[in-house]
């Protein structure tokens, strides 16, 4: 059984079961014991819980080993039994820690904002739910889905909702939108993966939510949404004159036309697009070290979300920690 004292002894334990260095674990321990108290407060005080202040069971493990509980099955994914054999708990600690121990884990974490789909009778959307500007590192938005596979749904209705024709699977659905520099800034919530990229985004209102002023790049799933940018006026300083501009720039690759070929111009830009785009399909690769995230998922799909949020949470903590090191190295 794997112990506190033998993470502290053997700190290549750490690296091996959640891929996060020795240092980025017990800074992460520390922050999450700072935010302990005020959470375990929130929790109990939930209009919802049943028990009384002070019911239900005591922890039986200190909080590095139920933080090592639920990141190295996160990491892993292997079977919850054999986790819990690791650290001397059970199945249920396991199952039990990933529900209470992911929201004040996100709390300590860069984790991205989750968009959730707007009605279309809905209010228009405030203030405090569009980016800004300074939140992309190079006024750059970088847009793509990615899909993970699930078990095959019982009922035909919503097997048509999950099965991707591109996957071939059964699938849930979410659209990430990162800056040129490797930072996560927003993911949507995980919907059935019938749904196409483009609808998806049309659903979540993305242009909507991204700053005036930023370029957008996406790829071939997106085709037509340069043509939903909306024009703002702007006033020429020097002669008064007002005209309208697209608030932003939305980039997508040229396709190419049925019986026909692409410029060199075209392909020139095709190319360099996806030299841009392809940062933000890196960021999708590294959340897909955990794999919780690359293989089938297993959970409950009401915590597919929160789970994902919290795995770009800590990729974003290891993006900032490289970034880093690296423009030290260069100073």
């Amino acid at each position: 059984m794997i112990t506190e004292k033998h993470l502290r002894d053997n700190p290549a334990l750490i690296k091996a079961f959640t891929g996060l260095a020795e240092e980025v674990f017990w800074q992460l321990i520390s922050d999450l014991k700072a935010k302990m108290p005020e959470y375990e407060h929130q929790r109990h005080e939930r209009p919802d819980r049943q028990r009384a202040v002070g019911g239900g069971r005591s922890y039986d493990q200190p909080l590095a080993i139920r933080v090592m509980l639920v990141l190295t099955y996160m990491r892993l994914h292997i079977p919850q039994e054999t986790v819990a054999l690791l650290f001397g708990a059970t199945q249920s600690d396991v199952s039990r820690e990933l529900r209470r121990l992911l929201p004040l884990i996100a709390q300590v974490l860069p984790v991205p904002e989750v968009w959730t789909i707007v009605d279309e009778d809905e209010e228009p959307l405030t203030e405090g739910e569009v980016l800004a500007l300074a939140q992309l590192a190079d006024g750059r938005a970088l847009v793509d889905a990615t899909e993970q596979e699930v078990y095959r749904p019982q009922d035909n209705e919503t097997r048509k909702r999950y099965y991707s024709g591109k996957q071939k699977a059964f699938v849930l659905k979410t659209e990430f939108v990162t800056d040129g520099e490797h930072h996560m800034v927003a993911i949507s919530e995980a919907v059935p993966g019938a749904k196409h990229d483009k609808k998806l985004s049309d659903e979540l209102k993305t242009l909507e939510r991204l700053p005036d002023g930023c370029e957008v790049d996406a790829d071939k799933g997106y085709q037509g949404l340069d043509k939903q940018v909306t024009l703002v006026t702007v006033c020429n300083p020097e002669t008064g004159e007002e005209h309208q501009v697209p608030r932003l720039q939305v980039n997508t690759p040229f396709k190419k036309p049925k019986e026909g070929e692409l410029t060199e111009e075209q392909k020139a830009f095709n190319r360099l697009l996806g030299a841009i785009r392809v940062r933000v399909e890196h960021c999708i690769g590294w959340v897909k070290n955990w794999a919780i995230i690359a293989t089938r998922f297993r959970c409950a799909h009401s915590i597919y979300t929160l789970i994902m949020q919290v795995v770009c949470g800590l990729v974003n903590l290891q993006t900032e920690r490289w970034q880093t090191a690296k423009a030290q190295a260069v100073a």
